[in-house]
């Protein structure tokens, strides 16, 4: 049996303060989006939320159902109505989801960061890329080779200048 759409406008109603909540149809059913993180389930006119241990602390009475046959368990949530529970249930159970791309994208955030000059401070963790390998080759020549002991040397200076990370490097 497939969700009735005056149900699913109910829920996403009810969930609304809780920030941007969104549906995308599946197969006669929905899932339920929070600020573009997915964290339930509306299924045969039935709202499922993901388990998170957070939301087991707010919840008024924990049931787990699978939403629909070959499904992981979720919270049943039989009390709709209480809009305030809820939009709880919600705000503690959305930290606790990663969004996968958001954690792809970091990555690539990471890999591009490389100084624009021999002024800028080398920061914390920071990642041996092939644009960096670009900056020292600029000013060292294209002998620079990424040296074990010269990436310990920038991972432990993380706060001295690319200037100094070039006099390091002539003397190692």
């Amino acid at each position: 049996m497939a969700s009735n759409s005056d149900f699913v406008q109910y829920i996403v109603d009810q969930c609304s303060g809780a920030g941007e909540i969104a549906v995308r149809k599946m197969m006669g059913d929905y899932c339920i989006y929070c600020d573009g993180i997915i964290f339930g389930l509306i299924c045969d006119n039935n709202l499922y939320i993901k388990e998170t241990d957070a939301a087991r602390a707010v919840l008024k009475e924990e049931i787990l159902r699978q939403p629909y046959p070959g499904a992981k368990h979720h919270f049943y949530i039989e009390d709709v109505d209480d809009r305030d529970y809820l939009e709880a249930i919600i705000r503690v159970t959305i930290p606790q989801l990663l969004k996968p791309s958001a954690v792809r994208n970091k990555r690539v955030k990471m890999k591009k960061q490389y100084p624009s000059s021999l002024d800028d401070v080398i920061v914390p963790n920071l990642v041996c890329s092939q644009e960096l390998r670009a900056f020292f080759e600029e000013h060292l020549g294209k002998d620079f080779r990424y040296k074990v002991k010269f990436q310990g040397w920038l991972r432990d200076n993380a706060g001295l200048t690319f200037l100094d990370a070039i006099k390091a490097y002539k003397e190692l």
